[in-house]
């Protein structure tokens, strides 16, 4: 395609151009008498030679697919026009049925069949123009909406045109030292989070683990999940063999070994994403959070002390109460739970959602061989109504569920009834029901989302799955079902107020659990609110938790009241690079009154860099504290460090996280991968950036993009500057729709040739004529052209060589340079190299001519 000129072509103005060509007036570029300029080469408008290209092709201004169009020739201006079957129209987004019922209509134009089709497409589709640039490889296609396919957004791609990656290992690894000495004693433990994949086609196989380290108890390794995953795009669906979780929609959540079958609504258009919870607390010091789910440790971090939140628990999408450990830097622990509930169950009318899941129970702690078999369904009946049903079933457990959800103009409530059996290991047996009750309303005018309201109602001889697996072991184990715990009632709620313009946001979440057995409540709510006053920030926020007492009467739960208070002050006017002044308070109903301050920001040019330096007073203990963090990130790795010294303890950890990518091409590092990632290959642009990440192409040429969306347009730019100067980017800007755990390939093809000027003159002395082509005197390739000044401008792979420089096609109306170029560091490719050379008379016999200067 070297031939490539931008062509803007559409299927109507081409038949308006008729066979008009470019033409250029010599006089105002005549340059002596003797000298005219030839600009014949370009004057034929976009000529594209027959043949298949592969092309981005663009619908009313979005990207569609990639595909490979095939031109052929004709007799309209540009040489040739592409081709198109039915199968690539619908894959585009194109409603084809109405665009035969069209065409049934009475219209007179051709009726497209099978095979291609490379006439004019606004005769078979009305209204529909096409742009063609083969410069930067894409066809531009306008089309009225009435001919688009209905409900597509923005975003949606074509299913035939979604990418399967390429084969690839992954891994990510988050990995903390911590170290303390209290009170004479001193305490040292590693952890390290892994999660490991194998891409090998449409198959991926994924594993996680968490290992931990400490002199006293040695390594510890917990596995996590170990599957195997494809999607089935017809059925919209992701099939599991493995380990992996039941789904929570309906039902409680369980770890099991074996098959699941899942709708996967991230393959549709325009739906509603996965409700997932952020976990918030506060810091008294530099503390570890650890985050349990059904008895697994998913996360771990340190945080400087003051307000916190964890918005990014990948784990959290299964489902289950997340239960959260903090570990101050004192070793004061505590601990809180995060509720993790369904949302309203509302679907678009016509839409299905489905999960099957059967195999043996694996949650932590329970003893046995139980298996389960678990299934639910969920349909859009209209706008108004969705109906869901579902079951459960083990070797001793039995509970079917129905329900529906309504919206209605005060909210959107779901209602539901689960009746259950429960078979006991010494005879008898348990049977109860629960109701459900749900409500989610976002009010646009006010400022108010409930984005979570949930009250369930349970008789006393309900239990769930989870509470009926463990009841089992429980049981055998030779304990008393009076004495196991059954949940009586729940109440969780999740509201955001918006206070106004500049009023602030106000939140309140938590639940409360009431058992049959035991008496008083689980409690934990807090109430928050945050807003900004002249740049400045602070926010309040008051938790209530309580615990419910054994049962036997003999003491209440235990009972703690929290109050915190934060201020942040930014100064100077450098916006998030600047120094922030932070204040926190807080009060502890057990521990008394904390108090901290200090100073936080970043450094470097792009913030690459954080630091938290604080002091902090303990008021009842009546001990100061000074805290010190220092994060640095790094395109290939994240690298973190704390540091607090109390009157009687001293602590410190170091940390470090990532991702990394094994590929044909080699092992690249990353910044930690999400589930979906890209791996860019364009071969010696080092330096280049890519995207909006930190991200860098490396030495070999590649570069990971840690994120990208499932199913969906991904556009991914490379950013030139900092890459040698000679290196061109042929393409800089790739589409792709990756199916969801892919690493798909994105190539950026690059041509290296050394960038540089040559001050010349013809053998009688004159300038060379303005335009005339210079081309490689052995190959014929065309390297550059005559500038104003008799200056070429030229870029070549070769270090030396001879250039023919040719402005007619007479044995007078060229002459040769032969160039010879410095030596360059191979450190500094930058800069161009500017020589002065003789253009001489080409030896008797030489008929290099380019014919007339066609390109």
């Amino acid at each position: 395609m070297g031939h490539s000129m931008v062509l803007v072509a559409s299927e109507e103005s081409s038949h308006q151009a008729g066979g008009e060509r470019v033409l250029f007036d010599s006089q105002m570029l005549f340059q002596g008498k003797e000298t005219p300029i030839d600009t014949s080469r370009f004057e034929q408008l976009g000529y594209i030679a027959p043949g298949k290209y592969l092309l981005d092709l663009l619908v009313s201004g979005q990207w569609r697919a990639l595909l490979e169009v095939e031109f052929r020739a004709s007799d309209e201006q540009q040489g040739s026009q592409p081709c198109f079957d039915r199968g690539s129209l619908q894959q585009l987004g194109i409603d084809l049925h109405k665009a035969d019922v069209a065409q049934g209509a009475g219209a007179s134009h051709p009726l497209m069949g099978e095979g291609l089709f490379c006439g004019d497409l606004g005769s078979y589709i009305p209204g529909v123009t096409s742009r063609i640039n083969i410069a930067e490889q894409k066809i531009e296609l306008s089309v009225p909406q009435f001919f688009l396919q209905p409900n597509l957004s923005k975003t949606y791609v074509d299913p035939a045109s979604w990418d399967s990656g390429v084969s690839a290992a992954v891994l990510n690894y988050n990995t903390s030292l911590f170290s303390s000495q209290s009170r004479g004693q001193s305490q040292t433990n590693g952890y390290a989070g892994l999660n490991m994949g194998l891409n090998i086609g449409a198959l991926r196989l994924r594993h996680s683990g968490t290992a931990t380290w400490s002199p006293e108890l040695g390594s510890r390794y917990q596995r996590g999940y170990i599957y195997a995953q494809t999607e089935l795009a017809d059925w919209h669906s992701q099939l599991l063999v493995g380990e992996s979780v039941t789904d929570a929609d309906l039902f409680d959540s369980v770890s099991f070994r074996g098959v699941q079958l899942a709708s996967d609504p991230r393959m549709l258009p325009d739906t509603q994403r996965y409700y997932a919870p952020q976990v918030r607390g506060t810091a008294s010091t530099n503390a570890k959070v650890s985050v349990y789910q059904r008895g697994y440790l998913i996360y771990e971090t340190t945080v400087a002390p003051g307000p916190f939140e964890i918005a990014d628990l990948q784990a959290a999408s299964f489902g289950g109460d997340l239960e959260v450990t903090v570990t101050e830097a004192n070793g004061k622990i505590s601990r809180f739970t995060v509720p993790f509930a369904t949302t309203v169950q509302l679907l678009r009318p016509g839409t299905s959602r489905y999960s099957l899941t059967a195999g043996q129970v694996t949650d932590p702690g329970l003893g046995g061989e139980q298996y389960v078999a678990q299934g639910t369904v969920h349909r859009g009946l209209d706008n108004q109504l969705t109906g869901y049903l579902g079951t459960a079933v083990t070797g001793s457990y039995m509970s079917a569920l129905i329900g529906s959800a309504l919206n209605t103009s005060v909210g959107a409530f779901a209602l539901d009834l689960t009746q259950a059996r429960t078979e006991l290991p010494r005879d008898g047996s348990l049977q109860g029901s629960s109701l459900r009750l749900s409500y989610s309303k976002n009010l646009p005018v006010s400022g108010t989302q409930f984005s979570l309201l949930a009250y369930r109602y349970s008789t006393s001889g309900y239990l769930g799955l989870h509470d009926a697996i463990a009841l089992q072991d429980y049981v055998e184990r030779g304990a008393g079902v009076e004495s196991f715990s059954r949940v009586r009632d729940r109440l969780d709620v999740n509201i955001n107020q918006q206070l106004g313009e500049g009023g602030g946001q106000l939140y309140v979440t938590g639940s409360s659990l009431k058992y049959w057995n035991r008496q008083g409540q689980t409690l934990n709510f807090a109430l928050g609110y945050g807003n900004q006053w002249r740049g400045n920030s602070y926010s309040f926020m008051a938790q209530r938790m309580r615990a419910s007492s054994n049962g036997s009467g003999r003491g209440a739960g235990a009972d703690n009241t929290y109050f915190s208070f934060s201020l942040s002050i930014p100064l100077g006017h450098e916006g998030r690079r600047g120094t922030t002044v932070n204040a926190y308070a807080s009060h502890d109903q057990n521990s008394g009154a904390h108090y901290t301050s200090g100073v936080s920001g970043t450094l470097g040019e792009r913030g690459d860099a954080t630091y938290a330096v604080s002091a902090s007073h303990d008021q009842r203990q009546r001990e100061t504290a000074t805290n010190a963090s220092f994060n640095y990130f790094m395109p290939e790795v994240s690298l973190s460090s704390s540091f607090s010294q109390g009157s009687d303890y001293r602590q410190q950890s170091l940390g470090a996280s990532g991702g990394m990518v094994l590929h044909r091409g080699g092992l690249t590092f990353s910044q930690t991968l999400s589930e979906t990632s890209g791996l860019v290959y364009a071969p010696h642009a080092k330096g280049a950036r890519v995207g909006y990440a930190r991200t860098r192409v490396d030495g070999s040429g590649y570069a990971v993009v840690p994120s990208l969306s499932p199913y969906q347009l991904n556009t991914v730019d490379i950013d030139p500057s900092g890459m040698a100067d000679d290196v061109e980017l042929q393409v800089s800007s790739r589409n792709v729709a990756p199916v969801a755990g892919a690493v798909v390939m994105l190539s950026y093809p690059t041509r290296r040739a050394r960038a540089f000027l040559i001050d010349s003159r013809q053998p009688n002395g004159r300038q060379l004529p303005f335009a005339a082509v210079a081309v490689d005197d052995q190959s014929g390739a065309e390297l550059g052209a005559v500038g104003q000044g008799s200056r070429l401008v030229l870029r070549s792979e070769q270090d030396q060589g001879t250039l023919r420089v040719e402005w007619g096609t007479e044995p007078d109306q060229r002459c040769l340079i032969d160039y010879q170029l410095p030596p360059r560091d191979p450190a500094s490719a930058s800069g161009y190299d500017l020589l002065q050379l003789p253009c001489r008379t080409p030896p008797a016999g030489n008929a290099g001519s380019r014919q007339g200067g066609e390109p």
